[in-house]
């Protein structure tokens, strides 16, 4: 089970993205990416991990995408065959904005 995991946070990410693409309206100028899933081992939530351009707006995407969450398992669970299809949490990924700040220092040493 363990090598699976891997396989299928991200058949959920890559699904999840077409649908967020196809689905919502962002407001325009408004970039979601998905970084990545971190799936729970018993399938119940998946955590999906974002980043948004422009930065400014990363909480109105979170507004949209946790007010359209029940419809987005409810596509991906049409989209894809798995014994259970997780409950959505969406978390912006920092990971971006922290490697560009410790670029940023380590340059100005």
């Amino acid at each position: 089970m363990a090598e699976r995991m891997p396989k299928i946070n991200e058949l959920i990410r890559q699904h999840l993205a077409v649908i967020i693409t196809r689905e919502l309206e962002l407001p325009e100028g408004m970039i979601i990416t998905l970084t990545k899933v971190t799936t729970s081992k018993d399938l119940h939530y998946a955590s999906v991990y974002l980043s948004v351009l422009p930065d400014d707006k990363s909480q109105e995407a979170m507004k949209i995408l946790i007010n359209a969450a029940k419809d987005l398992r409810t596509l991906l669970a049409n989209d894809i065959v798995i014994r259970y299809t997780p409950k959505l949490r969406f978390e912006i990924d920092e990971s971006e904005r922290k490697a560009s700040e410790l670029d940023r220092l380590l340059n100005n040493l």
